[in-house]
């Protein structure tokens, strides 16, 4: 059997996570050397707590079928593509049956692929797996297509061998008066700007709560708060996307006043002797002056649900903020941008229900035409 089980480093403090062997109480070597690699290369903790729960179902489904790790080709991921898509419990059914019994989603398998050759392609890097091995097992080779066949000589493209497709699935937006129900409801101003600051900017929860006072001490003459990636905070919070500048475009004097309200009013002074610098704490009781926690502002969200009946949660605000902003005719470049998008591609696939919508032309148009308006 295997086990996760968590750890502290004990120069950094920081917990990860270790995959142990519960029969030799031994890490599964050729995992945790990998889930090691990701966190020096500063992965996100869910994202290497993710690898590390998708590569232990690979290993039980390896045990399964009494194979080595080492000894997996092509065949056999994909044979474990179909089994875990189907939760295990079948080993054989026809392709019409799969979807309608598929216990797993098709971004969950997709994810466990990712992590699978992702370790694989570190092993044969180490030297542990053939390289010719992991060419089979992780990619196919295709030719050159378009305007560059025929005319550039160089090696063949690779290109993913296994990936399920993923149907689109808008993500959800809330309307502008499920907003301000939340905000209305929350009992502090901390609380209160939180919702607005979620709504306005489309922050991730994990740049939300590692805001530092510094990074907002030009919000009241700006109106910008920044948004820097750090490995040290106290409440192990991390931006996952770019560092970046967010201008408040819309209800700016109203976020301020609450912004305003919450350090004069209800910024704890413990808070200030701790010296953790964190905009967003506790406000009373033994952590009272401590950095808010995940948990904490997961708890936030379900009291707003029992006193609106709205579900909400941090991400359908990012979701709404983007929606309502390509909405309203801002550039996807802009958007992209705003959000810490590192590609363009993934701003238009996870927004592709609003772009599709949308003409460039008709943008422009509409803006030439104010401006003739304005002249």
């Amino acid at each position: 059997m295997i086990s996760i089980e968590r750890a502290i480093d004990p120069q950094t403090s920081e917990r990860f996570c270790c995959v142990f062997d519960t029969e030799t109480s031994l890490p599964i070597e050729a995992i945790q050397r990998y889930l090691n690699y990701c966190r020096k290369r500063k992965l996100a903790a869910n994202t290497v707590n993710t690898y590390a729960c998708r590569l232990v179902d690979f290993w039980h489904w390896l045990e399964y079928k009494s194979l080595d790790w080492q000894d997996v080709g092509l065949n056999e991921l994909a044979d474990f593509v179909n089994w875990y898509l189907l939760g295990g419990d079948i080993e054989v059914i026809s392709e019409s049956l799969t979807e309608a019994v598929s216990k797993r989603s098709s971004r969950t398998v997709n994810l466990a692929v990712t992590a699978i050759q992702g370790m694989y392609e570190f092993h044969t890097v180490e030297g542990r797996i053939s390289e010719k091995q992991f060419s089979k097992l992780a990619h196919g080779w295709g030719k050159r297509g378009g305007f560059l066949r025929g005319i550039v000589k160089s090696a063949p493209e690779r290109r993913k061998h296994i990936k399920i497709k993923e149907p689109k699935i808008f993500p959800g937006c809330l309307t502008d008066e499920q907003v301000a129900q939340l905000a209305n409801a929350c009992y502090t101003y901390r609380d209160r700007l939180i919702v607005m600051l979620l709504r306005e900017t489309g922050i991730r929860r994990g740049e939300l709560l590692g805001l530092h006072l510094i990074d907002v001490q030009d919000f009241d003459s700006r109106g910008k708060i920044k948004i820097i990636r750090r490995n040290d905070n106290p409440n192990g919070a991390k931006a996952k996307g770019t560092d970046r500048e967010i201008p408040i475009l819309h209800n700016r004097q109203e976020i301020q006043e609450t912004f305003q309200a919450y350090l004069l009013e209800e910024y704890p002074p413990e808070a200030e002797t701790k010296g953790h610098g964190m905009l967003f704490v506790n406000l009373d009781g033994f952590y009272g002056g401590k950095p808010m926690t995940s948990a904490r502002l997961n708890n936030l969200f379900y009291q707003l649900k029992d006193r609106t009946g709205i579900e909400a949660h941090p991400h359908l605000l990012r979701h709404t903020f983007a929606t309502r902003m390509l909405q309203a005719g801002y550039l996807d470049q802009y958007v992209q941008q705003l959000l810490g998008h590192k590609s363009i591609a993934t701003t238009k696939d996870i927004y592709s229900h609003i772009l599709d919508e949308m003409s460039l032309d008709a943008y422009l148009a509409k803006e030439e035409e104010e401006e003739n308006v304005t002249h």
